[in-house]
């Protein structure tokens, strides 16, 4: 059976995720890829990881135990390391996710980049610069949080929250000895859940985005000062592997270049559909000279200029050839660079306020009635 997805592993640093995340991480790897090997990595014997139970079984998630020889020193990053190798020479993936926050990966991430395999990593902002330099896309879990539900980040079994830190210091600071009680410390737990993500991480806002896009902006941006969304998109994500508009409060790349303001965004005939593109209002861009909102292919002035030509140029049927129109344009003092078209044809194609008819040289058009 052939899959559309591209075949990822997943392995998971257990002592670098938290518990509550790891539900949103694979919703979000499944948007890039079929996962066809879950692993996490740890010594579950230990208290601290002793939560992971349900979550392993309820995600298929095959945990690899991996005792501490000695106090201190962590094994399983170790053990990662050397699965990772064996999965990336059996030549059955074509990417890998890296689920941690911790540099020791770095190194790892690079050699299986190195093999022409694409690399996720997913942690919390605190993750070195380095590790998330090195993989081609690092996904914050602070951002694929911010949309869940309260009660999901807080809810455990009874036997867990007994045996967990949490449960043990919740039941010293109540001057209770011996096996802490698990009634109550879930009861506590609740009252006093950890703060969430958005919470805890302070959210930028879109226009502190404009810095980053207006750089962008400049390395794609064509001949006539218009760059499509899906290249700016595209370019930011290769240079930056940690973007993501959800940083920013936005759902997609589109919503942070509106709420940005610093953009003029426009919808126009692509190949053999609908494409966007976008140009910086700012008028002190040296990338694109001076701007000129007014006459775009949005502006009502603009607009206005290509019904008139039209009008000017028909015959008394109502129909112009595409030549007059261009003469009648030009007299206008309108050129078709301000559209970010390319022809004339694309320009009054993409205001929609034309009826075409005919071929080449011989095209005709109208305006609507």
């Amino acid at each position: 059976m052939k899959h559309d997805l591209p075949s990822f592993a997943v392995l998971i640093d257990a002592d670098n995720v938290r518990l509550d995340s790891i539900s949103s991480i694979l919703e979000e790897i499944t948007r890039h890829a079929r996962v066809t090997v879950r692993r996490i990595y740890g010594d579950f014997t230990s208290q601290n990881l002793a939560g992971w139970k349900v979550k392993l079984a309820d995600h298929a998630i095959h945990p690899i135990q991996q005792y501490r020889n000695t106090n201190g020193k962590n094994a399983s990053d170790s053990a990662l390391i050397i699965d990772a190798m064996d999965l990336l020479h059996s030549r059955r993936f074509e990417g890998f996710c890296l689920v941690s926050s911790d540099s020791d990966f770095t190194r790892l991430a690079t050699r299986i980049r190195e093999d022409g395999l694409v690399v996720y990593g997913f942690g919390e902002k605190k993750a070195p610069k380095a590790f998330v330099n090195a993989c081609d896309r690092y996904i914050y879990v602070e951002n694929l949080l911010d949309t869940a539900l309260p009660e999901e980040s807080i809810e455990v079994k009874k036997e867990e929250v007994a045996c967990t830190p949490e449960g043990i210091d919740q039941a010293s600071q109540n001057g209770q000895t011996g096996n802490c009680a698990p009634q109550e410390a879930e009861s506590d737990q609740k009252k006093s859940p950890t703060p969430s993500p958005s919470q805890s991480v302070a959210k930028a806002t879109p226009p502190s985005a404009s810095h980053l896009l207006q750089r962008a902006f400049s390395n794609v941006a064509d001949e006539h000062g218009w760059a499509m969304l899906e290249q700016l998109s595209s370019y930011i994500h290769a240079n930056h592997s940690d973007f993501d508009p959800r940083t920013y409060g936005c759902a997609k790349f589109i919503d942070l270049i509106r709420k940005a303001e610093t953009f003029e965004l426009i919808q126009r005939p692509y190949k053999n559909g609908q494409s966007y593109f976008c140009r910086p209002k700012d008028t002190s861009n040296p990338s694109v000279g001076k701007a000129q909102p007014d006459k775009s292919i949005s502006s009502q002035a603009y607009r206005a200029a290509l019904v008139k030509a039209v009008t000017q140029a028909a015959a008394t049927n109502g129909w112009a050839p595409i030549s007059t129109i261009g003469q009648k344009f030009k007299a206008l003092g309108r050129t078709i660079k301000e559209s970010g078209g390319s022809t004339l044809t694309e320009a009054l194609k993409a205001t929609s306020l034309f009826e075409m008819q005919g071929k080449g040289a011989a095209r005709y058009f109208r305006v609507k009635p």
